[in-house]
């Protein structure tokens, strides 16, 4: 099994303060403690009065009166957006105000194979040819100076809605709606792009517009951002709205996945309705997802789901090929702190998810490059420690093009630069880090006695619901347990009785290398989350780690 660094927050009086005004348990106040939640107020509100006014951001008004003024003007405008879930439910959302002015506007969704991401040259003259005189750009667009002065020159203003972190010092687009601006006075930086056109959306409309929350939902946990804050009301309110939603393509994606939609949760968005919607962009062409959001047809929306589907499998197939490609070309004695793969002519679509995976296996930040003839355009995926867009501006001098977040990014290079670039990521990745760096860290929220755990603890820590980002489920540790007997074997899991000679519960394992050590000692020391055994209503322990406890050897 894999080595981690158990890092287990201690209880602080902060904590029995909590406990003692709010009359929680001292594991769940720790547990909100970590969570950065200190406004319990506020937490336990977390209802839809809780979201900040969209007037609060940057240049939302100048976006809205220009828009309004093209309207009114009979201007063309050229809607542009990113291929991923993102970018897609962006426009999705806008097309509720500009489905009123059909005449008036048009989308415009880059390829990614032929084009990549971001507001590229093509847009721009796609606008010009169209004889637009505004482009609205969701989800791309915050570091696209050479392409905003482009559409400047034929006349063309730009409105940027986006999340990305901008590089200062350049010149801004007509209107730049971002949080993340270093003159923003927006008290949350955090949201998705389609949070962001959500709240143009309302500015627009004047109007609440939750009926779009559902979508809101889908990109605020595939696109990863953090469920925290607003964030948090978003997905936990988009969660509703989606489990009763009257779009045909919700509808159309739960039933060509064989999901009750009244039972929806954060992990169908993210792993079973999300890369669906992203596989459309990854090996064929995202207006596919994009159709499918628009269409008040169930039946065709229904033959796109099924369509999409399709895309998924033929995705996981390339991405099987290359990930087994890439991995071979790491020698098997590798000691660099960054993992830098390319090829020939590898599918842009799937290079993330290859990056996510070599990142896991060696845990350090993983860059995979495909090349056509000299020039390569690649993605990147880091662990905890290693901010990708930092890292990669100090490595600007050998990148034609970077952008992106703290843990994911993209990057276009020349192959003649290639192996600079190399020798200078790990470099910096070496300097900056300790050898504890490299291993993988797993997050304990406390240390607690199998006597604290109680259905009323699972009730309270039910209340951090929906999970995600940055609010992941409780993780507890209990010392010096033994096993009542052996595991035994139920379907594809393990059970198995554990006890701290407090109490004794039922441990549920899913990966076989806990079993190893579980076969190999007698006291061990656990890491799980806790759940309810709703058939017996008594609580369970869903193990993620095991070590042996001190002495056992």
């Amino acid at each position: 099994m894999k080595r981690k660094i158990w890092n287990i927050k201690k209880v602080n009086d902060y904590a029995l303060r909590l406990v003692r005004d709010y009359g929680i348990s001292v594991p769940f106040a720790q547990v909100l403690i970590n969570r950065g939640i200190d406004d319990l107020d506020v937490f336990f509100d977390a209802s839809l009065n809780g979201l900040h006014s969209p007037q609060l951001l940057p240049d939302i008004q100048k976006a809205v009166k220009r828009i309004h003024q093209a309207i009114k003007n009979g201007e063309k405008i050229l809607i542009v957006g990113d291929y991923d879930v993102d970018g897609i439910t962006s426009l999705a959302i806008f097309h509720e105000f500009i489905k009123d002015f059909k005449q008036t506007f048009s989308f415009y969704i880059p390829h990614r194979v032929n084009e990549g991401y971001g507001l590229k040259k093509e847009a721009i003259i796609e606008a010009k040819e169209r004889g637009a005189g505004l482009i609205v750009a969701f989800d791309c667009g915050t570091n696209s100076f050479q392409e905003i002065e482009l559409a400047r020159s034929f006349g063309i203003d730009v409105i940027v809605v986006d999340h990305h972190h901008p590089q200062e010092g350049r010149n801004l687009p007509f209107a730049f709606i971002n949080p993340k601006r270093s003159d923003s006075k927006y008290p949350f930086d955090e949201l998705s792009a389609a949070a962001l056109s959500f709240k143009l959306l309302q500015a627009l409309k004047e109007d609440t517009c939750y009926h779009a929350l559902d979508l809101v939902a889908l990109s605020v946990v595939c696109d990863v951002v953090p469920i925290k804050g607003e964030n948090r009301i978003l997905l936990k309110e988009g969660l509703k709205v989606i489990k009763e939603s009257k779009r045909a393509g919700i509808q159309a994606l739960c039933r060509v996945s064989k999901i009750r939609q009244e039972n929806i949760s954060s992990f169908h968005l993210g792993f079973i309705l999300g890369p669906r919607i992203n596989a459309s962009g990854r090996v064929a062409h995202a207006k596919d997802a994009l159709d499918m959001f628009l269409t008040q047809n169930d039946e065709k929306s229904y033959d796109i789901a099924c369509k999409l589907s399709e895309y998924n499998q033929a995705r996981k197939v390339i991405e099987t090929n290359i990930l087994k490609e890439a991995a071979n070309s790491i020698p098997q004695d590798c000691d660099d702190c960054a993992i830098v793969v390319s090829g020939d002519n590898w599918h842009p679509g799937v290079l993330g998810i290859v990056a996510s995976r070599l990142m896991d296996k060696y845990y350090r930040p993983a860059f995979v490059i495909s090349f056509n003839d000299e020039i390569g355009k690649g993605s990147a995926r880091s662990i905890h420690s290693v901010h990708l867009v930092e890292s990669l501006k100090k490595c600007s001098e050998y990148l034609s093009n970077y952008g992106g977040h703290k843990k994911a990014a993209g990057l276009e290079i020349h192959k003649s630069k290639l192996n600079d670039f190399k020798k200078k990521i790990n470099s910096l990745v070496r300097n900056s880090l300790t050898p504890e760096d490299f291993i993988p860290v797993l997050n304990i929220d406390a240390q607690i006695d199998f006597s604290d755990i109680s259905i009323p603890l699972i009730d309270e820590l039910e209340s951090l619901k929906p999970y995600g980002e940055e609010n992941p489920k409780a993780l507890f540790a209990t010392f010096n347990v033994i096993k009542r007997a052996p595991a035994k074997k139920i379907k594809n899991i393990y059970s198995v009785w554990l006890s701290d000679g407090s109490a004794t519960y039922e441990g549920i394992i899913y990966n076989k290398d806990i079993l190893e050590i579980l076969d190999h000692g007698k006291n061990f020391d656990v890491a799980y989350s806790i759940e309810k055994n709703v058939y017996h209503n008594i609580p369970r322990l869903m193990v993620k780690s095991l070590r042996l406890a001190d002495g056992d050897f």
